[in-house]
């Protein structure tokens, strides 16, 4: 069944997909790192010194505030640090530190700047040398007191000259004026108005000597240092942990870009959410790891998730719908379509097992006997449908077809009527047929069994099966028109020769020929039909095909049932019961 609301990535998609692709993301990490030691290798070292200036009021802009009554302002420090790069101090520290560079290379090497709600300066100077750095950053500092103390004796200066430019045309007046009273009669008007001329010329005089006076006096402060600058015990430049952090920054970034790229090139299918984003096809459930070579236990976290599967399948299918196609994608579907007519075949409902390939591992799993008949036999004429059927231990109501003697015939004769005949039959017997395919990423056969079946179940191997793979099996149903209604995602296929406790599935390339117990007599090489008529009992299903009612006395393995009936080659020959463990 196709989900139509399928969300858009989600941040917790990128974040498993950089999970999974881990090694490629620690790898371009570590590939960041080694070019972080590599640029930090190849830069030249760099010391640098720093020292301290306190700025404190010069003087004369006290002397400018007096003159002019208003309160005191504050220094403009961000002023100040434009002024110790100037040009005047930048030469004078050069001269100071002997250097031939050029005005504008030595003040890139400086950089100042000023501590909040303070009035210092903090000057640092880097250098190739840690001597260097530390005379340079000494040397600036000295530099621009020294210009900042010469500029306020400037301004003095100036001031000085200007007040005794005033005194001068003052005191000339005066001397006019006191010259003048010598002709003036005592007491007359005249001189009343000369006398007072005197007073105020005499006045201004003394008031522009006084500043002219203070001014020579003036302290000069034009700031000090307060903290010497330092040998640099290691050098500021380059910085390891910086350059390794953006290294491995920059790889992370990397690492995730090449992951993106990888996982847009590997479509692979890692789990039931990325499945119905990727494919729109629904998960019915998910089947958990498990080391259970055999049937799965009930009470296993696999036997529940295959309970979940019955569940949720006889839920969803039609009374009608009686012929179950299970298919891999891209590898054997058997383990599922086992589990699922076992666990079918443990509510009593009559099941019906059809492998079609031979590569299931149907007949080991179960306990079924592998030289006997099967498919190939049934379809080719050899043997009837109910003599190749078995009944594995412990399910009663569970009988299984496996692929027979002849797989690859089996797999031809399923293009025939035959085929259809035999489904036919066994939907009249059965309430459910599991029809086990070949995947259908390697065979057409799938499609072939598809357009027999009811409905279709695909299934799923995480971190193997892919989303193209997933695609083409959608369209191949599709086209027969047979409902897909979900698929099943299982965990990554075992290797088959691995042994659990005592026991161990051989590769179906390399199983063995021989039954399964030697109570079984072997099939002869040339021979076409079943060598065992097994006991029957009344059918209750009223289907044509007998059941089987007790097992034999020498085992507990799974059963057979055969009838002979006119023209399949059984009719006379006599019944012979035989059981495998």
């Amino acid at each position: 069944m196709l989900d139509s609301t399928v969300r858009p990535p989600q941040l917790s998609d990128y974040g498993a997909l950089i999970r999974r692709q881990w090694w490629l993301v620690a790898l371009a990490v570590l590939l960041g790192l080694a070019g972080g030691v590599w640029y930090t290798s190849t830069q030249p070292l760099v010391y640098r010194s720093t020292t301290e200036v306190l700025v404190t009021p010069t003087g004369v802009d006290d002397d400018a505030v007096s003159a002019s009554s208003r309160t005191r302002a504050e220094i403009n420090l961000d002023t100040e640090a434009q002024l110790l790069t100037s040009t005047a101090v930048v030469a004078r520290a050069a001269d100071t530190l002997g250097l031939d560079s050029s005005v504008e290379d030595l003040a890139d090497r400086v950089r100042v700047t000023v501590p909040p709600n303070t009035e210092v300066l903090s000057i640092a100077f880097t250098a190739n040398t840690a001597s260097v750095a530390q005379e340079g950053a000494n040397a600036f500092a000295v530099a621009y007191l020294t210009n900042r103390g010469e500029a306020a004796k400037a301004e003095i200066a100036t001031r000085q000259q200007s007040r005794q430019a005033q005194v001068l045309p003052l005191t000339e007046s005066l001397r006019a004026v006191t010259d003048s009273l010598v002709g003036l009669a005592p007491g007359s008007a005249a001189r009343a108005v000369a006398e007072a001329q005197v007073q105020s010329l005499s006045s201004q005089i003394a008031v522009l000597t006084a500043e002219v006076n203070a001014l020579a006096s003036t302290p000069l402060t034009p700031g000090r240092i307060i903290t010497e600058a330092t040998l640099p015990s290691r050098p500021s430049s380059p910085v390891v942990p910086v350059n390794l952090a953006g290294g491995a920054m920059l790889g992370f970034l990397l690492g995730c870009v090449l992951a993106l790229h990888r996982q847009r090139s590997d479509r692979r299918l890692r789990s039931a959410e990325e499945v119905t984003r990727v494919t729109g096809l629904s998960v019915l459930v998910t089947i958990p790891e498990s080391s259970e070579v055999w049937l799965a236990d009930p009470t296993s976290a696999a036997g529940r998730g295959y309970v979940r599967l019955r569940n949720v399948l006889t839920a969803r299918v039609a009374p009608d719908a009686r012929i179950i196609l299970i298919a891999g994608i891209d590898a054997d579907g058997s383990e599922v379509a086992d589990n699922l007519a076992a666990t079918l075949a443990r509510t009593g409902a009559e099941v019906v097992l059809v492998s079609t390939h031979a590569g299931s591992a149907t007949a080991q799993r179960l306990g079924l006997a592998r030289r006997w008949a099967g498919l190939s036999e049934v379809l080719g004429g050899q043997a009837t449908t109910s003599a190749a059927l078995q009944v594995p231990p412990g399910l009663e109501t569970l009988r299984v077809l496996i692929p027979g003697q002849d797989p690859q015939r089996a797999a031809d004769l399923l293009e025939t009527e035959a085929a259809a005949n035999l489904l036919s039959g066994l939907r009249r017997s059965a309430r459910y047929v599991i029809l086990e395919a070949p995947p259908a990423s390697s065979s057409a056969q799938a499609q072939t069994l598809a357009a027999l079946a009811d409905i279709a179940l695909v299934v799923i191997r995480a971190r193997t099966t892919s989303a193209n793979d997933v695609d083409d099996a959608i369209e191949q149903f599709t086209a027969v028109r047979t409902p897909l209604i979900g698929s099943v995602l299982v965990p990554p296929g075992r290797r088959q020769q691995r042994r659990w406790g005592r026991w161990a599935i051989p590769s179906p390339s390399r199983q063995s020929s021989d039954p399964p117990s030697s109570n079984i007599a072997a099939l002869p090489e040339n021979a076409t039909q079943p060598l065992a008529v097994p006991i029957e009992r009344p059918n209750r299903s009223g289907d044509g095909l007998p059941h089987q009612t007790k097992r034999s006395k020498q085992g507990s393995g799974p059963r057979r049932t055969q009838t002979p009936a006119a023209g399949d080659g059984n009719a006379g020959r006599g019944s012979v019961s035989r059981s495998a463990r």
